[in-house]
């Protein structure tokens, strides 16, 4: 991984934080993401001028894109609904977590190649291992029940939605990069295509249930700065990731570092939501950060 690339994913990983925050602190629903998503779509479609190479692309990228709008929609609605019944500084260190060791797996599966070395499977293990701890006030306490919960189940959703779309995402890049754009344009329109086609996805889910109409009406009635903001947020968040994975070999490594916004995010949810957090949980995400520093060293 090049310096380039660590440094757009710290800065993306400090976003991300931002904009879950404002997701939860709002009306925390598929509704708010979908319009977020929807005014950052909006805001940076003009991207897709700069060059009109990404018409030319092969039905295999439209193929990646179709697919990767579904786990971006899966992402989504798993986070709005378990911050919906769940604190973010519990909720959004799982939710990071999770895919640290999933995506290194799922990606030897489907095309049996290794880059990591011992210290970075070390540091994502202790990072994965931080997060499975957050829950808990502290080591005696620990019981399966706590982690079989609603919210802790759509958190499971939203990892598995970003195991997908990050390993299809990294496919759809390298496609545009073989059909000779750069690699900060392949990322910034790419950022643009996805949002759109996660929109498609996730329009009919808020329509089809009761209470993201609800939702909807709720904010549609209110300020739209909020969620456009957040989409704003949402979308360069992901468009620095997008040009990051250009250079970087494997994208477990940007999934590892951009787990830097998990001791960010449960730090707002402890000064801005006052949500409260024990000694034991302040111990897990200084093991999260011993892990961060391990693979970012590397």
């Amino acid at each position: 991984m090049s310096h380039l690339a660590l440094v757009l994913v710290l800065v993306s990983a400090c976003l991300h934080a931002g904009w879950n925050l404002l997701g939860k602190k709002q009306v925390p629903s598929l509704a708010f993401f979908t319009l977020a998503m929807l005014g950052g779509a909006v805001v940076f479609a003009p991207l897709l001028l700069i060059s009109g190479e990404w018409l030319n692309l092969n039905a295999s990228f439209w193929q990646l894109l179709i697919i990767s709008g579904a786990f971006q929609g899966v992402y989504m609605a798993g986070l709005a609904w378990a911050y919906a019944r769940g604190e973010i500084s519990v909720l959004y260190p799982l939710a990071r977590a999770l895919p640290v060791l999933l995506v290194p797996f799922a990606g030897w599966l489907l095309w049996q190649q290794w880059a990591l070395s011992s210290q970075d499977l070390l540091g994502m293990c202790l990072i994965a291992l931080a997060g499975f701890l957050l829950p808990l006030v502290r080591l005696s306490s620990f019981s399966w029940s706590i982690y079989a919960t609603p919210a802790l189940g759509f958190m499971l959703i939203a990892a598995l939605g970003t195991v997908g779309y990050s390993i299809t995402d990294k496919a759809a890049i390298d496609l545009m990069q073989l059909q000779g754009i750069s690699a900060t344009i392949s990322g910034m329109q790419y950022m643009v295509l996805q949002a759109w086609m996660a929109i498609l996805w996730m329009m009919p889910v808020v329509a089809l249930i009761p209470s993201e109409r609800k939702a909807l009406s709720v904010l549609l009635a209110g300020s739209a700065r909020v969620w456009i903001l957040a989409g704003i947020m949402v979308l360069s968040t992901y468009g620095l990731v997008l040009i990051a994975m250009a250079y970087t070999e494997d994208v477990s490594y940007l999934v590892a570092l951009r787990q830097a916004s998990i001791p960010l995010g449960a730090l707002l949810g402890v000064f801005w939501l006052k949500e409260t957090l024990s000694s034991f949980r302040w111990f897990a995400l200084a093991l999260m950060m011993a892990g961060l520093v391990l693979v970012a060293l590397n």
